[in-house]
C-alpha cells in the first residue's frame, strides 16, 4: 500500500489557497486548504506524509513561528515559504528554522511545482512505499499571488 503525500497550502488569502490548490490537484496531488497556522495544526496528522506551503505573513501564528512549532513538535514534513515581503533576511531566517525553498509573491508556478517536487523527492525519496504525482509539471507558466 502506498501512502498518500498531502500538500498542506496554508494562507490566509483565500484567493491563493484555492488557486494553489487547484493548481497542485491538477498536477495530482492531494491537496489540504488551511485558512491559519492553527487550522492546520488542529487537522495535521503525526507521521502524514507530504508538504506545507505556507504564507510568511498571517494574522495570530506566522509562517516562522510555524516552522518552529513544526520543529518542537517533530514534523518532519518539508516546508516552502512564500510571501509578498520576501527579502533576503527574511529568506535567511525562514531557511534557518527549515524551509525547503522561500518565494517572493508572486509565485513562479513553475518554480513552485519544481521546488515541491525536489522537497518530497528529497525528504521522501528513501521511502519505496510512497507514490509521487504524475510526471512532475505540466502546467501554464504564471504566477499567483
Amino acid at each position: 500500500m502506498q501512502a498518500v503525500q498531502t500538500i498542506h497550502i496554508i494562507d490566509d488569502e483565500v484567493v491563493i489557497r484555492i488557486s494553489l490548490q487547484a493548481l497542485l490537484e491538477a498536477e495530482g496531488y492531494v491537496v489540504q486548504g488551511h485558512e491559519s497556522v492553527q487550522s492546520f495544526l488542529d487537522t495535521y496528522l503525526n507521521g502524514d506524509f507530504g508538504c506545507v506551503v505556507t504564507d510568511l505573513y498571517m494574522p495570530q501564528i506566522s509562517g516562522l513561528e510555524l516552522m518552529c512549532e513544526m520543529s518542537k513538535l517533530r514534523v518532519g514534513v518539508p516546508a516552502i515559504v512564500i510571501s509578498g515581503l520576501m527579502d533576503a533576511r527574511l529568506s535567511q531566517a525562514s531557511e534557518e528554522k527549515g524551509a525547503f525553498r522561500c518565494f517572493q509573491k508572486p509565485v513562479d508556478l513553475y518554480a513552485l511545482l519544481v521546488a515541491i517536487h525536489a522537497a518530497l523527492v528529497h525528504t521522501y525519496e528513501r521511502n519505496q512505499n510512497l507514490a509521487f504525482p504524475r510526471g512532475c509539471i505540466g502546467v501554464a507558466d504564471g504566477p499567483i499571488g
